[in-house]
């Protein structure tokens, strides 16, 4: 008999905190109401130079809305799929996702380096000097759990990158 089972890892990003959801419920509620005023609009026939002007304001000033919108209330999980070697990235808002879907060959290693905005990012190496960002942190004992956890999953390595030119490798059996 055939094993059909397959080994996936979940990385969910923790639920939006409540002054996020009510920035982006403003920020939508801008938008809808910006919409329907150019639907009043082109009802009441306007015009076509008022249109133009609502309809560039819209584009504008809606199109920041949406955005931040979006900005405030998505949220990201990750998906691995050991088996067939897939990266699924979701994101999430409300009861709508959307995913994007990225092949990748054997997991090399998962390495942890501070950034540009002195937060502590993740990201997984795989074979052709390819990498997919995971995951930022505040903290370096954060970041370095997190990859320990992915790392012993997947059975790869780990990179400690955090001080540029000293790269340094962990090894995890001196850890247990």
């Amino acid at each position: 008999m055939k094993n059909n089972k397959k080994s996936e890892i979940l990385i969910s990003q923790k639920k939006r905190s409540w002054y996020e959801l009510v920035l982006a419920a403003v920020f939508y509620g801008v938008f809808i109401y910006l919409l329907g005023i150019l639907i009043y609009v082109v009802y009441l026939g306007i015009s076509v130079v008022t249109f133009i002007k609502l309809l560039t304001s819209l584009v504008s000033v809606g199109g920041f809305c949406f955005g931040y919108g979006l900005i405030f209330s998505a949220t990201k999980d990750i998906i691995i799929n050991v088996t067939d070697s897939i990266i699924i990235t979701r994101y999430v808002v409300g009861p709508f996702s959307y995913d994007v879907k990225s092949k990748v060959t054997e997991f090399e290693y998962v390495s942890f380096f501070q950034d540009k905005w002195d937060e502590y990012a993740t990201n997984l190496w795989y074979v052709k000097n390819r990498h997919y960002k995971m995951c930022s942190f505040e903290t370096k004992e954060s970041a370095y759990q997190f990859c320990l956890d992915l790392s012993t999953k997947l059975n790869i390595d780990i990179l400690d990158a955090t001080e540029k030119g000293n790269f340094k490798w962990i090894e995890k059996d001196v850890l247990k």
